[in-house]
């Protein structure tokens, strides 16, 4: 079974703003995280509109990424289901060849 890792407490610079977090995520992941929110968040800075509202905007843009994700995840885990039940058929017809061949 894995070991579920401690939060520990670390203060992270992101949009602009230092806040403190609990995580157990290592060091490089929560470093590209956070460059890449910093980055989107430089983007926005051509919108000419305050802090907050760019936030507001980035918070849009990730959770449209998320959904478009999630759909991707579903359409996966179905296409994994049908090919799953594939093999399963291809597997039983092979079986029943294989036993054909071996009465003869």
């Amino acid at each position: 079974m894995a070991s579920i890792e401690p939060l520990k407490s670390v203060t992270i610079s992101v949009a602009q703003e230092s806040i403190q977090i609990r995580t157990d995520l290592p060091d490089a992941e929560l470093n590209e995280i956070v460059e890449s929110i910093n980055q989107r968040f430089e983007r926005s800075a051509k919108f000419q509109m305050d802090n907050r509202k760019r936030m507001a905007l980035l918070a849009v843009e990730l959770t449209s990424e998320i959904m478009e994700l999630r759909k991707q995840l579903g359409r996966a885990k179905i296409y994994y289901d049908q090919m799953e039940k594939e093999v399963q058929n291809l597997t039983l017809l092979l079986d029943e060849g294989m036993d054909s061949v071996g009465q003869l």
